[in-house]
């Protein structure tokens, strides 16, 4: 197996099981029994599907077809919305996966997701800009990023916060509206673990 879902599967391995010494069947029942694996695995689908569409439009449409109605499974059963032009980087890794919503965004590598999440447009504002988000960024529950904001590699969003501008690399934000609480903030022991860049695809 290849790619960003490749990379994912590293790093959940590594933090919900037992990392490459994880014996088969602990994969069998976290392939069959872990939602959140199965919420990244749609989204991972979708974004392999909309390539094949790009190559082959009559297979295209038909994976296409595959996806929504799994992406609609998903909505319905886990509440949990990530749309497949949301440009994620590997490493993604959702914690708890009910009621996600991620619009069409683009967001870096080793990204934690907890929650409640909202990522998207800020459309109250008449701003229909999407946010960047950097590499090894993490997301705590209840959180809403939006608008054409820019948040930079190794930020904290801290519960609850809406952040609606930019912040700088490494800070720990929150509140409503959200601020920089403190900067040179380390969330390594929050991502947990970084997949090495030696295992990510080129």
């Amino acid at each position: 197996m290849t790619g960003d879902f490749a990379v994912d599967l590293v790093k959940m391995y590594a933090i919900v099981l037992s990392g490459t010494r994880t014996s088969w069947l602990a994969k069998l029942r976290f392939w069959l029994f872990d939602y959140e694996l199965h919420c990244v695995a749609c989204y991972r689908y979708g974004r392999w599907a909309t390539r094949l569409r790009a190559r082959n439009g009559f297979l295209g449409v038909l994976a296409l077809g595959v996806y929504w109605f799994w992406n609609r499974r998903n909505i319905r059963v886990h509440h949990t919305d990530i749309f497949r032009r949301a440009d994620i980087g590997p490493g993604l890794l959702i914690m708890h996966r009910s009621g996600i919503i991620l619009g069409p965004a683009v967001i870096g590598s080793n990204c934690v997701l907890h929650q409640n999440v909202t990522i998207g447009q800020r459309i109250a504002d008449g701003d229909l800009g999407l946010p960047t988000i950097g590499d090894d960024v993490w997301i705590g529950p209840g959180a809403v990023i939006s608008g054409a904001i820019t948040v930079g590699d190794g930020c904290t969003i801290s519960a609850g916060t809406v952040l609606s501008k930019d912040v700088p690399p490494h800070s720990l934000v929150g509140g409503n509206p959200g601020r920089v609480i403190a900067k040179d903030y380390d969330n390594s022991n929050m991502i947990n673990f970084v997949v090495p860049s030696g295992e990510r695809p080129s």
